[in-house]
Order: structure tokens, then sequence, then C-alpha cells
């Protein structure tokens, strides 16, 4: 059983290079659990062209259920429960056969005459392997309501499975990117400080790069709902609403120096004020790999952070090291020689040492210099009105 278990472990790996074979991998697990049916998905709103679902067995009418969206709806509010208590990486396993039993109108109805029914589900056994604020995915098992529950065993089988399809993911993602058109200019824009969000003609999200992922995972201030729009507190909802039209060009009564603009929004003491810079993009749009219609760009950053060091740039131009360019961050912060020796584990013997290599590779000749260095290699994002 265990040279099965390691051919099914290479098999995902292929697959994870070759989306092609993903069913050949479900038959595999479901045979091999006596399973009937599998389904691997995953969501990721800030950038949908992540998103698969692989499934084995399932009949087409029941799939095409599955991603309605009240059903998915409906599939979040009744099961997220049980992802968060297991955690990533966590089985969890259930009988859903008492959902036929409940009232036609009820949540667990719907979801079993939609969903379970169709596809004779009943029993499922399922590993959590990402779980975000936007963002989740997972693999299931399922069996018939005649069938047996998942032993212990079998719910061991799919938590060391769901180490590799976590691994598999991660590859998925990366590939993702390269495979993208100008994927160059990807990883530029991911490099950027400020936040970059891309709609589209239905002002859902088609792009989002790692600073707009930051800020909307930890701003109170920004939210996305599961059809992809992009919502502000309700006193700036309307205007955020009115600047994305315009740079739609959904209003003819629109003038050209109205065209999107810049909206600064705020909430309770303490929360970051985010300043955002609405602007129409359409020339650009095969950047993104989404289709030449109208498309809107959103320039989002937080007022009240400090400027950034642009670190990979100054370590190029320089060449400086990994630990180097470390000092010269903590060290733009403003701490101090003890400060920097303590942040990193560092004697502070060796962080001098590692200032007298830097002030040589940058010709400086004091802290004074290297931070007046320092300050002319800053990213900003000018909003402007």
């Amino acid at each position: 059983m265990q040279q099965l278990e390691n051919h099914i472990i290479g098999m995902i790996y292929d697959a994870a290079l070759d989306h092609q074979l993903w069913t050949q991998v479900l038959q595999s697990i479901v045979e091999y659990t006596q399973s009937n049916t599998a389904i691997f998905t995953a969501v990721d709103q800030l950038n949908p062209s992540f998103d698969f679902v692989y499934t084995y067995n399932i009949p087409e009418s029941a799939l095409e259920a599955y991603q309605d969206e009240c059903i998915n709806v409906i599939d979040m509010k009744l099961h997220v429960p049980l992802w968060q208590q297991a955690g990533i990486g966590g089985v969890v396993h259930a009988d859903l056969s008492h959902y036929a039993d409940m009232p036609e109108y009820s949540d667990e109805y719907i979801f079993h005459d939609r969903c379970l029914r169709t596809a004779g589900i009943s029993r499922f056994g399922a590993v959590l392997l990402e779980q975000g604020k936007y963002q989740w995915s997972v693999f299931a098992v399922h069996r018939n309501p005649k069938a047996p529950p998942y032993t212990v065993e079998e719910l061991q089988l799919l938590a060391r499975l769901g180490k590799h399809l976590r691994r598999a993911l991660q590859i998925h993602r990366q590939l993702s990117i390269v495979r993208q058109e100008n994927s160059e200019l990807y990883q530029l824009i991911d490099g950027l400080r400020t936040g970059v969000i891309i709609l589209d003609e239905q002002m859902n999200i088609a792009y989002s790069n790692l600073q707009a992922k930051h800020i909307l995972e930890h701003s109170a201030l920004l939210s996305i709902d599961q059809y992809n729009h992009l919502y502000a507190p309700a006193q700036f909802q309307a205007q955020l609403h009115r600047l994305i039209q315009s740079a739609l060009f959904k209003d003819n009564t629109v003038n050209a120096e109205d065209v999107g603009g810049v909206l600064g929004i705020y909430g309770q003491q303490g929360e970051h004020p985010i300043m955002l810079t609405v602007t129409p993009l359409s020339d650009q749009s095969h950047i993104f790999q989404i289709d030449q219609r109208q498309r809107v760009a959103l320039f989002i950053t937080e007022v009240h952070e400090k400027c950034q060091l642009a670190e990979q740039f100054v370590q190029q131009l320089y060449g400086l090291s990994h630990r180097e360019v470390q000092i010269c961050v903590l060290f733009f912060k403003g701490l101090k020689t003890e400060e920097i020796s303590t942040h990193l584990g560092l004697t502070y013997h060796s962080v001098r040492t590692y200032f007298k290599t830097i002030y040589a590779k940058t010709q400086c000749n004091s802290q004074a210099e290297l931070l007046k260095l320092l300050a002319g290699f800053t990213l900003d994002f000018e909003h402007i009105v």
C-alpha cells in the first residue's frame, strides 16, 4: 500500500506541472480510498486567474450547481466553521445525509437538493489546503449514503496527501505567473510598495499585486465581497463607485478632466487612512492577460506608512549583500547600531564591520552621508488631485 501511496504522490507533482493530469490523480485517490467522487478546488478572489476546479466522477449538473454563486455562498456559510476548526492541513469528515430532512427553504436542504443528491454524495473527507480572508483551497473525496464512514487511517492518508497537494498548489501559482505574457511586468508590479488593483468592465477585481493584497488583508477600510466587488466604508462607497464608473467611461456626461480621480478613505482613530488614485486602463490591458476592453487601475497607499527604501535597487546598484541591505533598511528606519545588532542577532562589533563595508561600497564616510544617500532611494507614490 505504501508503494501505491508514493505513486500517487509522484502523480501529484506531475500534475502540478501538467494540469491535464489532475483527473488521473483524483481517480487514483478515489479508487485508493474506495470513494465515489473527488474535487480539488482553489479560489483566489484577489487573482481570479489562479482559480481552478478539478473533479472526478461528479456529474456536470452538480458541478454547475456548485459553481453557482448562491450555492457557493451557502457552502461557505455552512462549512467554513468546519474548516476554521480544522486549520491549514487539517482534515474534516462528516455525514451530510440529514440535510435531506431539513425544511425545503433551509440552506441545508437547498445545498443537498442542488449538489449532494445529484452527485450521490453523503459522506465526505476533506483537507483544507489554504485559507485566507479572500482565498481558500480544499481537496475532498466523497461517498454515497450506503457507504461506511471514513476510517481514521483513511483520514490520516488524506492529511499526508494534503501536504503534497499544498506544495503542488504553490507550484501551480508560480507557474501561473511564469506562463503569463510579459511576466517580467508582473514581477515588477508585484515588487512595488504601492498597491495596484485592476478592475474589469463589470468592476470586478481582475488582478492585484502583493502590496494591494497586504492592504486588503489587514485594513478594515477596503474589502471585497463574494462577487469580487471592491467596497469602502458606507460614507465613501458612492464616491468610489463614481470614480470607477468615470474611469470606465460609463458616464457620458463626465468631462475629460473628471475621468477617474483621487479619494481619501479614513476610519476610526488608529486606523491608517488610505489614498486611492483611480485611472482608466485600456491600451495596457494585454499586460494582465485580459481582453482589450476598458479596465480600471487603482493605486493604493496607506497615508501614515513611512517611506520605504528601494532595497533591490540599492542592492544591485552598490553590490550589497543580503545582510548589508538588511542593515541599511533598519538604519534608514532610525535604529541605532546597538538596536540593529539586537534585531538581527549580531554582535555590536559585527554590525560596525558591516557598516565599514557598506561605506566602502557606497563611497560614504559616515552614517550622516549614508543616510543622505539612502534617502534618495525611497519608493513613494504621489496621488495627484
